[in-house]
């Protein structure tokens, strides 16, 4: 997913002088099209990633569009500050390209997963943010947010991650994708987990008989209101499947919008557990062990359900 929005970006930069890259001494393999083609416009600030979002600041404020490259844990964990009262505050066209999202970046353990980041973003105001499912979405939305002109936030993967899509589709910022359809209940997800959920779906059909809705909210601020009332009224239950802390992210989000509402459903959160994940191993690894699997997710849902 990251190469295919870097290649997005590069298109971009070839019709747009305006556009600034910037990275912290990473993305190699990645960006080097970029550094070589137009090294003016791409500055490799090094290991100092809260001066990077300073200069991306100033770059803005200057009347530039520019995005920001390096790995989540560092770009919007050490820069929150920066982030908050540079990026934010003065509302700047910057977008961040956080990679790593959840745990991509599974040998090197807790340090560089991402599983808090949701959580802290989505309270800053002016700032949206943007989880795309697979690669075909994720250059679908880099291209619709071109003339975007406000803080954004990116949360890509690592490598290249199964295709959710077959071919690209009218995408539009804020409102979700359905997936699937079913009466029995309705799921939300975002982020490339969401290969995994669809996985899940098939067996949950196929030897459980429960057909649910399988919702998309790849924009998880502004989240689609709309869309998660609609699919949520009438449940007894609905679910939230992320790749992030249970604390914070998008079955947070969800409650919050349901918990306005008169006789809501009850909403099971599929999430990262309050705590430091402490082992490292791959991510298809790290899943099962969390239960973010094909097999676990199913289990959980079928299990909950049966519950009900």
């Amino acid at each position: 997913m990251r190469v295919a929005i870097v290649n997005q970006v590069y298109k971009l930069m070839k019709k747009d002088k305006n556009i600034y890259f910037l990275a912290g001494d990473l993305g190699y393999t990645a960006v080097e099209q970029i550094e070589k083609d137009f090294p003016e416009r791409f500055i490799n600030v090094g290991v100092a990633e809260q001066n990077m979002l300073g200069i991306a600041s100033g770059l803005a404020l200057s009347g530039k569009k520019v995005y920001v490259y390096s790995i989540i844990s560092f770009l919007i964990m050490r820069s929150y500050e920066q982030i908050r009262n540079d990026i934010c505050f003065h509302d700047l066209d910057v977008t961040l390209l956080g990679i790593g999202g959840g745990m991509s970046y599974g040998y090197l353990s807790s340090t560089h997963f991402a599983l808090e980041d949701i959580a802290i973003m989505r309270v800053l105001p002016n700032m949206s943010i943007f989880s795309p499912a697979d690669e075909i979405e994720a250059v679908l939305g880099v291209k619709k947010l071109y003339k975007y002109r406000h803080p954004l936030y990116l949360r890509i993967g690592k490598r290249r991650e199964p295709l959710i899509y077959s071919k690209p589709y009218k995408f539009e910022f804020g409102k979700a994708v359905i997936l699937r359809t079913g009466n029995d209940t309705a799921i939300f997800s975002s982020g490339p987990l969401t290969d995994e959920l669809l996985k899940a779906d098939l067996i949950l059909r196929n030897e459980f008989n429960i057909k649910a809705t399988i919702i998309n909210l790849h924009t998880l601020k502004p989240v689609d209101k709309e869309a998660i009332l609609k699919y949520s009224l009438g449940k007894k239950i609905v679910f939230s499947v992320e790749e992030h802390s249970a604390i914070g992210g998008l079955g947070s989000s969800i409650a919050e919008i349901l918990t306005q509402i008169k006789n809501p459903p009850r909403l099971k959160i599929i999430a990262i557990p309050d705590g430091f994940v402490k082992e490292l191993g791959s991510q298809s690894y790290l899943r099962k062990r969390l239960g973010l699997s094909a097999d676990g997710l199913t289990k959980t849902i079928s299990t909950t359900l049966k519950s009900k």
